[in-house]
C-alpha cells in the first residue's frame, strides 16, 4: 500500500490550550499509527508575553483510509469540538 500523509497547519493563539495540544494530540497520533516526519513551529514571545504558536505538521500514516480514519475517528473530532478548534484545524492528505 501507498502511505499517505496528513499535512497540517494549526494556529492557537491561547497557551495553555496550544500546550495541551501538544501534549494531547501528538502522542494520540502517534497511538493510532501515524509519525510526525516534519514539524514547524512558530511562536511569538518574549520574558513577558508568549502568544501560543502556530504548529505545521507532516504525519506519515500507512495508508489513506487509515490517515482519513484517523482524524475523521470520533476520539479526534470530539477533541477538536471540545476545544472549540474545530475551524482551527483542517486535514489535507497526500
Amino acid at each position: 500500500m501507498t502511505k499517505s500523509y496528513w499535512l497540517k497547519k494549526i494556529s492557537i493563539p491561547n497557551t495553555d490550550l496550544f500546550l495541551e495540544y501538544i501534549r494531547t494530540v501528538l502522542p494520540w497520533i502517534k497511538s493510532v499509527g501515524g509519525v510526525v516526519v516534519k514539524r514547524d513551529l512558530i511562536q511569538k514571545s518574549n520574558s513577558n508575553e508568549w502568544d501560543g504558536g502556530h504548529l505545521g505538521l507532516v504525519i506519515e500514516f500507512e495508508s489513506k483510509l487509515a490517515a482519513k480514519k484517523a482524524f475523521y475517528s470520533e476520539v479526534f473530532q470530539k477533541y477538536l469540538y471540545s476545544r472549540d478548534l474545530m475551524e482551527l484545524v483542517t486535514i489535507s492528505t497526500l
